[in-house]
């Protein structure tokens, strides 16, 4: 029999036990470790880049390596230390806000198609599958082409609404099939008969099931918008001067590679680096987030 001084079992939620095994990761954190040391050096990069970003010595010109250039210098002696840092404010930033804007679109187009079938699901599917068929780095170069600006601010911005409107199909059949299941379960049933909106079923109860899937998804899709930038800005279609991305570093590096290879070097093993973070972080997070693995 019971008694009253025995202790209950506390219970754990899906999130505290994916945390859990994301923790016993060590490869998932240690790219989420260096992930989080790069988004911080991105963020405080004015107040500790050695240089000013328009700083340029002519005189001294393409430098390899030192103590007083850790990266060396470009060809207009700008040192590329300080380039880097400020390329990263502008590859992460590309990056999570492209994504954010394709989160926002696949997600609520996958949730309503997923969620209120027949004719709407088969109507909205048709039109990603239209949309699949053409290729998306086409779609991103006519829009970058066609509202041509000269502020490099409103390029910046096209740039991200360009690619994050692209890249939400494959989210939002991802979401799609993750609703056609939860849509059929006894909780969405109940919120029918209590007579709650389909407006308050999907925010509330629809997207916060399909959350695992949709932040495992977001840490594969951030990568991909860093290469999609990286290439546009290898066009000359991404970035323009005085601003940089490490897209815009590689391309000068490439171009100068045989005789300054640091030009290269540096920018491509920080990309890289943060390719693999997020690869490595995804892959935890899916891990963690399976329920197969709870019985660890």
């Amino acid at each position: 029999m019971s008694t009253e001084n025995e202790t209950m079992e506390e219970g754990t939620s899906l999130w505290k036990d994916a945390f859990r095994r994301l923790k016993k990761n060590k490869i998932s954190m240690l790219g989420f470790y260096a992930l989080a040391f790069l988004i911080i050096i991105a963020i405080i990069t004015p107040l500790i880049a050695p240089y000013s970003y328009e700083a340029q010595d002519l005189n001294l010109g393409a430098t390899p390596p030192s103590w007083k250039h850790w990266f060396g210098t470009d060809s207009f002696g700008r040192d590329l230390l300080t380039r880097v840092m400020y390329g990263a404010r502008i590859s992460l930033m590309v990056g999570f806000i492209a994504t954010a804007v394709s989160l926002a679109i696949g997600v609520l187009w996958g949730t309503i198609a997923g969620f209120i079938g027949g004719k709407t699901d088969t109507i909205m599917m048709r039109i990603v599958d239209v949309l699949y068929s053409v290729p998306f780095i086409l779609l991103v170069i006519v829009l970058m082409v066609v509202v041509d600006t000269k502020s490099p601010v409103t390029n910046l911005l096209l740039m991200f609404f360009a690619i994050g409107a692209v890249e939400w199909l494959t989210m939002a059949r991802i979401v799609r099939g993750q609703v056609l299941n939860i849509r059929k379960q006894e909780f969405i049933e109940a919120c029918f008969s209590m007579g709650i909106s389909k407006k308050q079923i999907i925010l509330r109860h629809l997207i916060p099931n399909v959350l695992g899937p949709i932040i495992v998804y977001s840490t594969l899709t951030v990568p991909s918008v860093m290469l999609l930038e990286a290439f546009l800005s290898f066009l000359g279609l991404g970035v323009q001067a005085p601003m940089s991305s490490w897209g815009l570093l590689i391309n000068s590096g490439v171009e100068k590679m045989e005789e300054y290879p640091w030009l290269l070097i540096f920018p491509g093993l920080t990309f890289s680096l943060t390719l693999f973070s997020l690869n490595f972080l995804g892959d935890g997070l899916r891990d963690a987030l399976d329920p197969k693995s709870s019985a660890d």
